[in-house]
Formats: structure tokens, C-alpha cells, sequence
């Protein structure tokens, strides 16, 4: 064989070789996805926020379907436009998470048809190139929706294109390997090519420790944002059972990341509270058999070595083999427990509120009733909705003047509360007596957006004060004030005659003939005398003034600015006809008649209301020394 084919044999190895290396170098040449192409390929809602000026950066397309404007729409909004929470309400909400032990804050965000979500938003700041961007992202908490369920496939997705990266390098390493082998077999006929080749593989590697050191740095900036967001990952491989998870997840458990390195499934199930884990169980058991499409179950797990904290467990089945059967599965954990403990102080209160047995009642500002229990319903007999938007006037009785209220309001006003009893008008109309008490509901900022009304139907305890009064100030057979409450209005009297300068007569009368008639017909005949000679003298003295019975067949008649002495004298004469006039009993004509002593106040003199009486009683025996059925006036001191 002569020289020109053996040479031409080996010149087309050589061109074979460089042919091959430079398809080689040509797609090792092609970088992998960045964190552009996550940004864009993530299922969930990711935004980049310029920090000073609150600008949307960029959003990706899960933020586009979220919100439901473009992302061109998006970048040129400002984050303002979604928030609905004012600076302050937005301050306010960064101190309760900083309180809480939050690394999440919970905004109300406005979607592009109009609607409002709950969202909680875990961002933390991050260098892009030359700028720092606040990297968030945001779960959709509204009741209902299943929030950050992007988180997982954020994280395999990025490990997947990891490792396709890795595997594409160790290929083109394996092909440049065996490249360079069959340069070498042929180097006497490629010599040119082969430094060529040294020159591009020196490029190529340059550009694999370039490229290798950007996939570092994207896996460091996941890690970092997963840290920031204080999630928990892990993941499960079903077939042996084995879970990796990172260390915010092992910190989460107490426990340091070294110790969960060989952590099994089974070993899994000792951090998870006894009450939760069946439905820990039958909720993944729902997911790996397809039911449905994400794993999501709240439940408390074993923090250090006694402590409970609450997470929100997520994932996903990411791997499955030709038979359908779950080979890998990814999620994360993110603590809930000040969420959990809100909510419970949130049930407490509302069972609180609906079970109280006193009447509960909240009003805004403006009056309007916000809100009622249950024991309001059952005592005023207004529905709930009959009330709602209205103000507490629907209740008014109409026995309370506007002062009353007034005053009531400038209690609220100066002190927060109010306490005392007020009369107010059920649905049907019926009166009823209530001990309300009224507090002002204070915010942070030392603002009262509400007041809180408590009160209890006291209506019987009324009734039975009324009562007990009754029983104190009147006389239980004839119904006319008693002793004490005839001395209570004479002294009143005496006190409005010295300040007005006019004066008053008390008229003492005690019946005649009264024994007899106890004596021969007995105390049921004395009794019927006495109730029926009460209500007579009751319409025979004027309106104003007072006839009291002091006790067996005495009276008092206390009678106010009475005029001259001719109307006096007409008032007696009506007492002593009323009491001379026959009262029938069983058939029995009973007759007695009274004796009247008059006294006039003033009299000369101090005189109090004890000795007033007294003279009136004295001039009362005169009457009756001079001969019964008529009065006698006292003389003047």
C-alpha cells in the first residue's frame, strides 16, 4: 500500500475526530436553564420587587395565571396596585409577625377581576448582578385554595436540571476522552488538528468549571431561599422508604441534621403526634393512590423532646414507575403553630360569645349593630338579622330622657364604660329591666372601632323589689301607705312648705265605735270596715295629698298647700261622711264614725314632723270629748 492511501486513510480519521469533538465542544457550549428559566418554569406564584420602589421587576407565569393580568401587565405595576393594606396596615402586619415568631406576612391581595385573597408572602432580599431584588413568593391561604404547592416542584425541577447538567458534562468528558484516544492513535497524521483540539478542550473545560460553578451558585441561591422562606424540605424515596430532608426541617424537630441522615420512613412517624398520625397516613395514602392531585394535611409534630409545634405538610408524588406505582415523592413543611393558636383563640372567643347566657351586643362608631349572640336573640325576641345595621334605638322603651343618655355617652366617652340598669322593649312590645354594662374595645393605636354591650334580663328582680318596697311603705289590708311612708312625705311636705312659704295641714282620725263592731261581728267584719272606709277616704282627699293608715282604725291625712279654711273644712266634712255611712257585711249594716284633731304648719317654733303628729293626735281626743263624728282644730303654739 503506497504512501498517498494510507495518508489519505488517516486524514480522514483526523477529520472524523475534530468532526466529532466539535459536535462535542458545539453542545457543551449550550448552557443549562438559570434561574430565569426556573423563575419561569415554576408552578408557583414568584415575584421579583424592586425593595425602594415597591416596582414588579418580574413575575413569572404562574404569577400572570394567579393575579390574572399579564406579565407585561405585571412589570409594569407597582406592588401597591395588589396590596390592598395601607404603609401602616402593612407595618403593623411586619410587628405582629415579628411578635408572633413569623417568617411570613399575611396581606390581602386585589386579583385583576376584582376579587380579594388572603395570602401569606415569604420573601427575603437577594443580589441579581448589580442590584438587590426582594425575592417572594406567595401562597394563596384563602379558604379553599391549597397554597404554595409550587414549593416542592421548585425544588426537584432545579435538582432535576441539575443533575441533567452533571450527566451532560460527564457525556461530553466520556466523548472528549475518547476523542483524544483516537487522536493519539493517529497523532503522526493530525498533528495540526490535535493542538487545535488542546486549544478548545482548555476553552471547553474553562467553560464546564464556569458553567459548574453557575449551577453551585443557582443550587446555593435555592437553598438560600428556601432558608429564608423557613420551609422544611423533603424527600421520600417510597421504594426503601428513606427520606432526605434539609436542615430548616431537622431544626424544626429539635434535632441536628447529622442525626436525621439515615432517616427512615418509619422514623418519620415517632415525630408525629399520636392524634394526627392516622390522618397523617389515610391524606398520603389518598395522593399516592391518585385520589388526589397534592398531599397537603396540617398536623403537630414533635419539636425537641417534649414540645408539639403545628406545620402545614405539602408534596407530591415527582417520579412514578411504567406501572403507575409511586417511586419519589418531594414536599415541604412550613411551622403554622402562631397561626394554629390564633385560630383557636378565634374559637374560643366565638363559643364564648355564642354561648355567654348574658345578652352580648357589638356596635361600630357610628352605632350600627355589627354583631349579637344568641342570649341577645332569646331576650329581646329580635332575630339576628333583624338587628344587624341597626342601632341599639330599636330596643328603646321610652322611659329613658335624652340627659340619661347623654350622660351615658360622656361616661363612654371620658372613662370606656358605663354600668347601670336600663328598661328597654322586646320585639313583642313587653317591657323589660336590664343591668347593661358598655365597654369601649381599644386597638394598639388607643382607638376604639367598637363597643361591646353586656347585659342580663333583671325584670323579675324588679318585680321583686317592687314588691319587697310595697310590702315596706304600705299597709298590707287597705293598700294605703304605712307609717313610715306617710312620715317620709310629710317631712317632704314640711321641707317644700318652709322653701315655698306656704303651709300644710295634717288631720288625725280615728274611727268611732270600731270595737263594737270587732267585738259582735268579729275581725272579718273589722277588716272589711277598714278596707272599705280606706278606699272612701282615699276619694274623698284631693289628688296630692297623702291618707296613710298608722295602724287598728287610726289615719293620717297629710294635706298639701290645702287653701283656706273653708276647703279644709270641706276636706274634713268629706272624711266624716265617708266614714258615717253604713258598711254592708253578710247582710249587716255595720255603722261607725271618726273623730278628726287638725294641726297647721307652720306652727310657731321649730316643730318637727314627730311633734306635728302629736298635736293633731291630741286635738283627735278633743274631737272626741266633745262628742264624736266631728273635728276639732288645735290651737296654735
Amino acid at each position: 500500500m503506497s504512501f498517498t492511501p494510507l495518508f489519505l486513510i488517516g486524514l480522514r480519521a483526523a477529520l472524523c475526530a475534530f468532526l466529532l469533538l466539535a459536535v462535542g465542544v458545539a453542545r457543551g457550549e449550550r448552557a443549562g436553564p438559570g434561574f430565569q428559566a426556573l423563575f419561569d418554569a415554576h408552578g408557583a406564584v414568584m415575584l421579583l420587587i424592586d425593595p425602594d420602589s415597591g416596582r414588579i421587576v418580574d413575575a413569572n407565569p404562574a404569577a400572570s395565571a394567579f393575579y390574572g393580568y399579564s406579565r407585561d401587565d405585571l412589570r409594569a405595576m407597582n406592588i401597591d396596585q395588589i396590596n390592598t393594606f395601607t404603609p401602616e396596615q402593612v407595618a403593623e402586619e411586619r410587628q405582629l409577625a415579628a411578635r408572633a415568631g413569623r417568617n411570613y406576612f399575611i396581606f390581602r391581595h386585589r386579583l385583576a377581576d376584582g376579587s380579594l385573597r388572603t395570602v401569606e408572602a415569604h420573601a427575603q432580599p437577594f443580589d441579581f448582578g448589580d442590584r438587590t431584588l426582594l425575592f417572594s413568593i406567595i401562597n394563596d391561604v384563602t379558604p379553599g385554595r391549597l397554597a404554595n404547592q409550587g414549593l416542592w416542584h421548585y425544588q426537584s425541577l432545579l435538582e432535576a436540571q441539575v443533575d441533567e447538567k452533571v450527566a451532560e458534562v460527564n457525556t461530553v468528558r466520556r466523548r472528549e476522552e475518547a476523542l483524544l484516544a483516537t487522536g493519539l492513535l493517529v497523532q503522526t497524521g493530525v498533528i495540526v488538528l490535535l493542538g487545535i483540539n488542546i486549544r478548545k478542550r482548555k476553552r471547553l473545560q474553562r467553560e464546564r468549571r464556569e458553567m459548574a460553578r453557575a449551577m453551585a451558585d443557582e443550587r446555593q441561591r435555592l437553598i438560600d431561599i428556601l432558608w429564608g422562606t423557613g420551609a422544611g424540605t423533603w424527600e421520600w424515596q417510597v421504594p426503601s422508604g428513606t427520606l432526605r430532608v434539609n436542615s430548616q426541617w431537622a431544626g424544626m424537630v429539635g434535632r441536628a441534621p447529622e442525626e436525621l441522615a439515615r432517616l427512615t420512613e418509619s422514623q418519620l412517624r415517632e415525630f408525629i403526634h399520636p392524634d394526627d398520625l392516622a390522618r397523617f397516613l389515610a391524606t398520603r395514602q389518598q395522593h399516592l393512590d391518585g385520589e388526589s392531585p397534592v398531599y397537603e394535611c396540617e398536623m403537630r409534630v414533635r419539636s425537641g423532646r417534649d414540645g408539639w409545634i403545628w406545620v402545614m405538610d405539602r408534596g407530591r408524588v415527582v417520579s412514578r414507575d411504567e406501572g403507575g406505582t409511586p417511586l419519589g415523592m418531594a414536599g415541604t413543611w412550613l411551622e403554622i403553630t402562631g397561626r394554629k393558636q390564633y385560630e383557636d383563640k378565634l374559637r374560643l372567643a366565638a363559643s364564648v360569645f355564642t354561648h355567654a347566657r348574658e345578652a352580648i351586643m357589638i356596635t361600630a362608631l357610628d352605632g350600627k349593630i355589627v354583631e349579637v349572640n344568641d342570649a341577645f336573640c332569646r331576650i329581646t325576641g329580635y332575630d339576628r338579622d333583624d338587628v344587624l345595621g341597626h342601632t341599639p334605638a330599636v330596643l328603646s322603651s321610652g322611659r329613658h330622657d335624652a340627659s340619661f343618655y347623654a350622660e351615658m355617652w360622656r361616661a363612654l366617652r371620658e372613662t370606656g364604660h358605663w354600668q347601670g340598669e336600663v328598661w328597654n322593649r322586646r320585639k313583642d312590645g313587653e317591657l323589660f329591666a336590664e343591668m347593661l354594662t358598655i365597654s369601649a374595645v381599644g386597638d394598639e393605636h388607643g382607638r376604639a372601632p367598637y363597643y361591646v354591650a353586656l347585659f342580663s334580663d333583671i325584670t323579675a328582680q324588679k318585680l321583686h323589689e317592687s314588691k319587697l318596697e310595697r310590702y315596706a311603705h304600705y299597709d298590707g289590708l287597705t293598700g294605703l301607705p304605712n307609717r313610715l311612708l306617710m312620715m317620709d312625705r310629710l317631712r317632704q311636705a314640711m321641707a317644700v312648705a318652709e322653701r315655698r312659704g306656704s303651709r300644710l295641714a295634717v288631720a288625725y282620725l280615728d274611727l268611732d265605735g270600731f270595737k263594737a263592731v270587732n267585738d259582735t261581728y268579729g275581725h272579718a267584719a273589722g277588716d272589711e270596715v277598714l278596707s272599705t272606709l280606706s278606699e272612701r277616704f282615699r276619694q274623698a282627699v284631693r289628688e296630692g295629698d297623702t291618707i296613710a293608715r298608722l295602724g287598728g282604725d287610726e289615719f293620717v291625712a297629710v294635706l298639701v298647700d290645702p287653701g283656706s279654711g273653708e276647703m279644709v273644712q270641706s276636706v274634713l266634712q268629706r272624711l266624716l261622711d265617708a266614714a258615717v255611712r253604713a258598711v254592708v257585711w253578710n247582710g249587716h249594716h255595720l255603722k261607725v264614725s271618726a273623730s278628726i284633731g287638725l294641726v297647721f304648719y307652720p306652727l310657731g317654733g321649730q316643730t318637727d314632723a314627730e311633734t306635728l303628729i302629736q298635736r293633731a293626735d291630741n286635738a283627735m281626743y278633743q274631737a272626741k270629748q266633745s262628742g264624736k263624728n266631728r273635728f276639732y282644730l288645735a290651737e296654735s303654739a
